[in-house]
């Protein structure tokens, strides 16, 4: 009797334990539901949850996703040829961010498309805003005419027909439009010093080590952040905050002091050498706090 090999059905899509918003009780990223077309992600209490029978497989997802948590499923392969997409034979519209990566990738500056086209003439036009943010080329629209090319000669000839145009897929995700771009920062990273108690949570819990506190200074480098907005969701005092932005990259630097609380003697850095409590004992105005 003949075995049949066993062939496992594909999984379906999903979303794996590595997304942001099971690690963090308040994780705010929503990235994925945003650019989800058809309302296949919903934010179900701390972990999103992909619905597969709704999910029509254009990856848009996939390019936003800042910690790569996506599972089973694939960027759209396109078509192109030189420094020319093609708008052609794919059913989804690329978003701004996987054109991006065609840009930087793999040199594309020009998409043909046919006239009618409104959704990839949007497409190309979100991106110029952003190119051109970035000090980078904008991309021009081809219409060409539709013509039928004579292979007569090449048959004669005896020499098979290759097509001029190449396929290819995209890397996805945050971390790979970051390290397209490094010199570019993706998201704006907003600190109130005023607010910031300088507890270190954003730096311990940051996987991209976009904020790294040391005893001299805290650093914030937005060239490295990726949108989690894991440092947003346990800022106790919400001294941080994260939004979208594109434009070259500028590292901050805070100088802070090591200093020592004149009533709970616990030792504390701060922005100001001169500060002599602690920020537990500030938000304790009644002395609670104070040793005797």
């Amino acid at each position: 009797m003949r075995i049949l090999p066993f062939i496992s059905p594909l999984m379906p899509p999903g979303i794996s334990g590595h997304c942001l918003r099971s690690k963090t009780q308040r994780g705010g990223c929503s990235a994925c539901a945003t650019a989800c077309p058809t309302g296949a992600i919903s934010l179900r209490a701390r972990q999103p949850v992909l619905e597969a029978e709704k999910c029509l497989g254009c990856g848009d997802c996939l390019f936003v996703c800042p910690a790569d948590a996506i599972d089973s499923l694939s960027p759209i392969e396109r078509n192109y040829h030189c420094n020319t997409l093609s708008g052609k034979g794919n059913r989804f519209v690329p978003s701004v961010n996987e054109l991006l990566m065609w840009h930087a990738l793999r040199g594309i500056r020009q998409v043909s498309i046919d006239p009618g086209n409104t959704a990839w003439q949007a497409a190309v036009v979100a991106l110029n805003c952003v190119l051109a943010r970035i000090n980078e080329p904008i991309w021009q629209i081809l219409h060409p005419e539709g013509e039928q090319i004579d292979h007569s000669r090449r048959r004669w000839l005896g020499r098979p027909f290759t097509s001029p145009h190449n396929t290819d897929r995209m890397p996805v995700g945050q971390r790979a439009l970051r390290a397209a771009f490094p010199a570019i920062s993706w998201f704006q990273v907003t600190l109130e010093t005023a607010a910031c108690v300088l507890c270190g949570a954003c730096s311990r819990l940051c996987p991209e080590q976009a904020i790294t506190l040391t005893a001299n200074d805290l650093q914030i480098d937005p060239a490295r952040c990726t949108g989690c907005l894991a440092c947003e969701s346990v800022c106790f005092s919400q001294a941080i905050h994260i939004k979208p932005w594109a434009a070259p990259a500028h590292v901050r630097t805070l100088p802070v002091a090591a200093c020592q609380c004149r009533n709970c003697r616990a030792a504390f850095v701060s922005f100001s050498a001169h500060d002599t409590l602690c920020p537990l004992c500030q938000r304790h105005t009644h002395g609670m706090r104070a040793l005797t």
